[in-house]
């Protein structure tokens, strides 16, 4: 394990070990708040969130219920490691890989369902955040909103350019010396389009807001405000768009605006937790399978460029 993973496992426990100085939280006390009542609340709510997602999944990339579920954990659990929600769409696509077989699909749909992740999260962040607002959550409001146009416009983009041959796309990859590749992005766009229409689109949707909901409900024992529950619950997750391993430092901070740092510390203890059950399923991830399927994927790019050529 090089410097680099150390410091990508360490930084949450750090920036967490750092706010409870800063702030003066007596971790012993704050710990002893989250007894089994909080913590089998919290987690059963986060499972019965994954529960619900799992099935949009399902619909969305065609792979059982099972398969689905084991990629969503370990896509959360990949997030305690790899900054924003990059590492999440890759190890979700992953587990899906091992049923569908097509490491390219399986990418490219684990990219449209972070799509209504995102969006989803950062509407009803926005809804709920003018019931407590502080002036320094305009960071998170600007952050929440350019995710909100950025995935809208791709999302867009790719349903409208699906299974056409876009010559602005292909200099561009030439350009940066990809072009060979051009066929995956081909291959990616038709493999969303052909998933999501519109009445599908209303669905997962609907399923994605829910999720957080059910999600909130798990901090009640904690912090008997439902309302209220809502409200942290988006604060961690606008925390999460940042481009930091678990959102480390920037979430702690979402949450000190809106609670007492003991109860911040506890929060978060109780995502880090939830999150790490994920890991469960790491030994079911094949590198040796992984690294067949992306020389595959290579041998198909030489291929796709002489036929181009």
């Amino acid at each position: 394990m090089n410097w680099k993973n150390i410091i990508s496992i360490m930084l949450p426990f750090l920036a967490l070990f750092g706010y409870s100085l800063i702030f003066h939280v007596n971790i012993i006390l704050a710990l002893e708040k989250i007894n089994y009542i909080v913590i089998l609340s919290f987690l059963s709510a986060y499972m019965a969130q994954i529960s619900i997602i799992s099935i949009r999944d399902k619909y969305i990339v065609k792979v059982s219920y099972k398969n689905a579920f084991k990629a969503r954990l370990l896509g959360n659990a990949s997030s305690l490691l790899i900054p924003g929600w990059a590492g999440q769409e890759l190890a979700r696509a992953v587990i899906y890989n091992l049923e569908k077989r097509n490491l390219i699909e399986s990418l490219s749909l684990s990219i449209a369902e972070a799509s209504f992740d995102v969006i989803s999260g950062a509407i009803l962040f926005i809804i709920v955040l003018p019931l407590k607002f502080y002036y320094i959550e305009f960071i998170y409001i600007i952050v929440a909103l350019g995710n909100i146009i950025g995935w809208s416009i791709g999302m867009i983009y790719i349903y409208s350019t699906a299974g056409k041959y876009v010559e602005t796309e292909k200099k561009i990859m030439r350009l940066i010396k990809v072009d060979k590749y051009y066929f995956l992005l081909l291959q990616g766009k038709d493999s969303i389009k052909k998933s999501i229409g519109n009445k599908r689109f209303i669905i997962y949707m609907a399923l994605s807001f829910l999720g957080y909901l059910v999600l909130s409900a798990g901090l009640y024992p904690l912090i008997p405000n439902y309302f209220y529950d809502i409200i942290i619950i988006m604060a961690y997750f606008a925390a999460t768009l940042f481009p930091i391993p678990a959102a480390a430092g920037v979430s702690e901070l979402a949450l000190a605006l809106l609670l007492p740092s003991s109860y911040v510390f506890d929060i978060i203890i109780l995502e880090y937790v939830s999150y790490a059950l994920g890991f469960i399923f790491l030994r079911e991830v094949s590198f040796s399978e992984l690294k067949k399927d992306i020389d595959k994927i290579k041998k198909d790019g030489e291929l796709y460029k002489r036929a181009d050529s």
